[in-house]
């Protein structure tokens, strides 16, 4: 039997990508899987294939001699097609900033080069689901808009009738708009509290909350947030994976209403009764609970309607996708602000943290101490003994900073063997004491090898420049920090030196 999304409709692929070969493998292999499959190797001439063959997703490279990826994307995204056309971009470069700037210009899935046929077409099927649900959700506003125009030309006998279907059109479409406002956070506290608040109005819910798997412990849901309840009622809520409840959610794999089931899962019900939950929503990401949305009574105390439920599960299917996508850019951005090699924060992030904390003790009148730190002759330890031996030493010297900082100093990697730190509410006091404490714990500590350096043991020196006494700038404290290393380093290595001390 072939893989299908739910209909064969759902079966068209363009593929643009300037590389015969690889067009020719990827076309064989989706054909097997019932695909019916476009190519085109010129991106110039994609947008017209796309008006003439109306596709139902558009597998591309990002790097194409004549248009790239990134300009065609947004050309797609420029096009009025009846339906929602899900872009897939390919890449065979490791390049995070590439997939980000992908995603920016309005992708909704990457898959990187070289990878297996299995996750190529798992991925596929899961962009046609999501345009599924995003034509679905289009049909039936349309239609429903239409209907409320025509009931309008109707006599007062269909009033009621008429203000029922208004509710829907209404409902229905803020679950579009909602779907477009969720889909757009990359922010997962921000997309949550959307969704909330959003589903407050929409359903005329008292109260509502989202149950998200515990990151420590994945079998455990938790409160993620909530709207309407006191911290104190749904603060120590959680609903375990093994608990019945969630396991028929699981099998039958749409919305429920608390008061249908009763009598089946009494051990969470009394949990669930005691803070009104009238109706729960699963959210699946590849065939498992990550979450679970819950309603509480609505303003009238009414059942929730049939109608109701349905539009309930909609905002749950959009709700893990849109989660999915978000903890995947999260995951994404945390990369692009990670220093590979010793997993401290990297110069970029070092940079925009620094005028951020500026920013904030200009705010506060508060000091802020900057500590630029240099590994004493390192070029002699790595031509010594080679760059995988001072690449550990700069592994176990980072490891050594973040232990030595409180929790809110930021240490990172300036640049080669030289390190950051900033530290907050702290003056040239706490910033002497926090330089020597790190300079005796280096000189100290037993280095692979080190007694090949000059004076037999690996050492550091640091150069410290304070906010607002040394600069008013952030490009200021940089350069004051830089030049108290120097010296530093000029006057014998192996120190502190302030630079209110500089001669």
């Amino acid at each position: 039997m072939p893989d299908s999304v739910s209909t064969r409709a759902l079966r068209k692929i363009l593929i643009v990508d300037d590389e015969p070969a690889f067009q020719k493998l990827i076309k064989s292999q989706l054909e097997k899987k019932d695909f019916e499959v476009f190519s085109c190797l010129d991106s110039r001439d994609a947008v017209q294939m796309i008006e003439r063959e109306f596709p139902n997703l558009v597998l591309m490279d990002l790097m194409m001699p004549e248009l790239d990826g990134f300009s065609l994307i947004r050309q797609i995204r420029e096009i009025k097609l009846s339906g929602y056309l899900p872009i897939m971009a390919v890449t065979a470069r490791s390049d995070l900033r590439d997939l980000v700037h992908a995603m920016d210009a309005g992708a909704d899935d990457y898959i990187t080069k070289p990878f297996e046929f299995e996750e190529l077409l798992a991925r596929i099927n899961n962009m046609l689901r999501l345009k599924k649900l995003q034509d679905s959700i289009l049909i039936r506003t349309t239609e429903l808009n239409e209907a409320n125009i025509q009931i309008n030309h109707l006599n007062q006998i269909l009033g009621e009738t008429n203000k029922e279907l208004k509710k829907k059109v209404y409902d229905m479409h803020n679950i579009f708009e909602i779907s477009f406002k969720v889909m757009g956070h990359t922010e997962i506290d921000k997309l949550v509290n959307t969704a909330l608040l959003n589903a407050l109005g929409i359903f005329t819910a008292k109260s509502v909350m989202l149950l998200l798997k515990d990151i420590d412990e994945p079998d455990v849901f938790s409160v993620k947030e909530s709207r309407g309840f006191l911290d104190n009622q749904v603060s120590e809520f959680t609903i375990h994976r093994s608990d019945k409840l969630l396991r028929y959610l699981e099998f039958i794999k749409k919305p429920l209403q608390v008061k249908d089931v009763a009598y089946e899962f009494e051990t969470v019900m009394p949990a669930l009764q005691e803070l009104e939950i009238q109706a729960l929503a699963p959210l699946f990401q590849e065939e498992e609970i990550i979450g679970i949305l819950c309603l509480g009574p609505n303003v009238s105390n009414q059942e929730y309607p049939l109608d109701v439920m349905e539009m309930l599960g909609i905002l749950g299917n959009m709700l893990s996708v849109a989660l999915h996508n978000a903890q995947n850019f999260e995951q994404i951005k945390a990369l692009s602000y990670t220093d590979e090699m010793t997993g401290l924060h990297n110069y970029r992030f070092f940079t925009m943290r620094l005028k951020e904390e500026i920013a904030r003790s200009k705010r506060n009148d508060s000091a802020l101490a900057l500590l630029i730190l240099d590994v004493d002759y390192f070029k002699n330890y790595n031509d010594a003994l080679g760059h995988p031996a001072g690449d550990e030493v700069l592994r176990q010297l980072s490891n050594i900073l973040k232990k030595a900082v409180r929790d809110n100093d930021i240490v990172a990697r300036y640049g080669g063997e030289e390190f950051a730190i900033i530290s907050p509410l702290t003056d040239h006091h706490g910033a002497t004491k926090l330089g020597e404490r790190i300079r005796s714990t280096i000189e100290k500590n037993d280095f692979p090898n080190q007694e090949i350096q000059p004076n037999g043991t690996l050492t550091i020196s640091i150069g410290i420049a304070i906010y607002p006494e040394n600069a008013l700038s952030v490009e200021d404290v940089i350069v004051a920090a830089d030049r108290a290393l120097y010296y530093a380093k000029e006057s014998g290595r192996n120190r502190v030196v302030l630079f209110k001390d500089i001669h």
